[in-house]
């Protein structure tokens, strides 16, 4: 989702300040949650800021470099194994159970591709 425009923000925060109405009615009046409207005070009391916070970057990999060359060194062993068999390897290897879909974007980032095999 989109941070709303610091714009947006000023004219929230002056409107608390003039004492226009409620928090409820201001916020309805802005077409904002009356959530945001109480973040955005407590923001601006903590960080004397209103400006949007920059992105948080998300969940940290489970599996650090090491365990990606694994899988890595592995794939290019046997590149037929399927994503099943390769978190079964690596929680063999490592103790750390990941989800197939895991291992899948592990594979996309290493830009390795499964069942390299080919008929010929």
């Amino acid at each position: 989702m989109k941070a709303y425009s610091t714009d947006l923000r000023k004219r929230i925060v002056q409107a608390v300040d003039n004492k226009e109405g409620t928090h409820r009615e201001i916020a309805k009046t802005f077409k904002v949650s009356k959530a945001f409207l109480e973040k955005l005070l407590k923001q601006r009391r903590k960080r004397g800021s209103i400006e949007p916070l920059p992105h948080d970057g998300g969940q940290k990999s489970l599996l650090d470099a090491g365990k990606e060359e694994l899988i890595s060194n592995r794939i290019l062993e046997k590149n037929d194994m399927t994503l099943e068999e390769l978190c079964e390897y690596l929680k063999k290897k490592t103790g750390l159970s990941v989800s197939i879909p895991t291992m899948w974007r592990v594979l996309q980032k290493l830009e390795l591709r499964r069942k390299k095999n080919s008929i010929v």
